[in-house]
């Protein structure tokens, strides 16, 4: 998108971000050097992808000025609701409830049982005996119609065994007694054809071994509106909106964070002053060069005919001492050129004021510092600024992108290290 200079609400941040003109983080990278500046901007050899890794700086930035927006760029954990399925203990849980509320199905002895029951109120076999005498004898147990040996004939063994053979063929089968509850079960269908149809129609309990994943289909097959932890885990994880992920944790973290912002007393009335105006777009010229230019403070507001603007920056400093951090915090403007982006703010966004707003994002330490740009630091700014411009606006019309380093030159002690030197001579 193409914006002319001007004043714009609402862009969105890949919009602005995609826009033209020069930002002062592209100006704070041609302070590193032009030739980085060039690679980055202009030539574009070095890509910029936006990391969808959470930054706790930019979650705050949304609790603390943008919270209504908080859902379009985070995805926050999801909350496990009472009574979902979170563990293998559970699941099993539920299956054990289940499987005991269901009809008693009978066991493989139970089957056993009733075949053996069976069994014993058949007739029993006429065994065939070991030795002659034995089968002799159970050749005269048989009903005469099956003792079919002639007086006048031998009574052999075989002719005997005969005898017992064809009279037991009449007699009924005896049922199998062994094998697996399945094949039992088909024994038992032959005597007993009513009980086991109902046996069939009872449910059969779940598994309760396997994989979680296992169980968790066994629990779905009699409870299809059951949730599970580990869906609701993996679809947040899986991520399709392609938004930043924020755990539970990192969203306590952040929100005590806001907390602490909006209870003091100087970032609270900033933060939420009725009038402020959030994360606005100015788009302009830069004077000297003629290059368009553009910034987007993070927060200003108009009190009493002053223009006051406003950065919030989180930090880590839990272990500076007291009584150096107002040096270190000097020091942290000045290295990452806060100064000049509130220079180049002040200027394009026609600010009288401009403050910075120190958090320490360190867990259970979020101590704030309101810090305001000096007229010295803004002038140094925009001295950096107008400097650095120049360089840009030079390299555009020659072509030329240098190095940050492009003389070979001699390395000098410095003065700690010339006093170490005199002392060890």
């Amino acid at each position: 998108a193409y914006f002319e200079p001007g004043r714009y609400e609402g862009l969105p941040n890949n919009v602005y971000h995609a826009a033209n003109g020069i930002s002062s983080t592209q100006v704070k990278d041609a302070r590193v050097s032009l030739m980085y500046f060039n690679a980055r901007h202009v030539a574009k050899t070095i890509p910029r992808e936006g990391s969808k890794v959470l930054d706790m700086g930019n979650l705050v930035h949304a609790l603390a000025l943008q919270p209504e927006n908080l859902d379009e760029e985070f995805s926050v954990e999801p909350v496990i609701p009472e009574g979902a399925f979170t563990t293998a203990a559970t699941l099993r849980a539920f299956i054990d409830e289940h499987n005991a509320s269901l009809p008693a199905l009978l066991s493989a002895d139970d089957i056993k049982a009733l075949l053996e029951e069976h069994n014993a109120t058949l007739p029993a076999q006429v065994p065939m005996g070991g030795s002659l005498e034995e089968t002799a004898q159970s050749y005269m147990t048989l009903p005469a119609e099956f003792q079919r040996i002639e007086a006048d004939q031998k009574q052999t063994a075989a002719a005997m065994k005969a005898c017992i053979k064809e009279y037991n063929a009449t007699l009924p089968a005896l049922v199998k007694t062994s094998g697996s509850r399945d094949a039992l079960l088909e024994q038992l269908a032959i005597i007993n054809p009513d009980l086991v149809a109902q046996e069939v129609q009872k449910p059969a309990p779940l598994k309760v071994s396997g994989t979680k994943a296992e169980m968790i289909q066994a629990v779905k097959s009699v409870k299809p509106d059951a949730v599970f932890a580990d869906e609701l885990m993996d679809a947040w994880r899986e991520n399709p909106d392609n938004k930043i992920l924020v755990t539970h944790q990192q969203m306590e973290t952040a929100l005590a964070i806001q907390k602490a912002l909006h209870e003091h007393p100087t970032a609270g009335k900033l933060l939420l002053h009725p009038d402020r105006a959030v994360e606005t777009s100015y788009f302009g010229i830069d004077e000297e060069t003629g290059l368009e230019i553009r910034v987007r403070p993070d927060l200003e507001i108009d009190i009493e005919a002053v223009r006051v603007g406003a950065d919030l920056k989180t930090i880590s400093m839990w272990n500076v001492k007291q009584s150096g951090l107002r040096a270190r915090l000097h020091r942290e403007i000045i290295d990452r050129d806060y100064h000049l982006s509130a220079a180049m703010y002040m200027q394009t966004a026609a600010l009288d004021q401009f403050f910075w707003i120190f958090v320490n994002k360190d867990e259970g330490y979020h101590w704030i510092a309101i810090v305001e740009a000096s007229e010295e630091l803004i002038e140094l700014g925009m001295l950096e600024y107008r400097q650095t411009m120049n360089r840009i606006a030079n390299a555009f019309d020659t072509g030329e992108w240098p190095a940050p380093i492009t003389e070979d030159y001699t390395d000098e002690l410095n003065d700690f290290d010339l006093r170490r030197l005199e002392a060890l001579r």
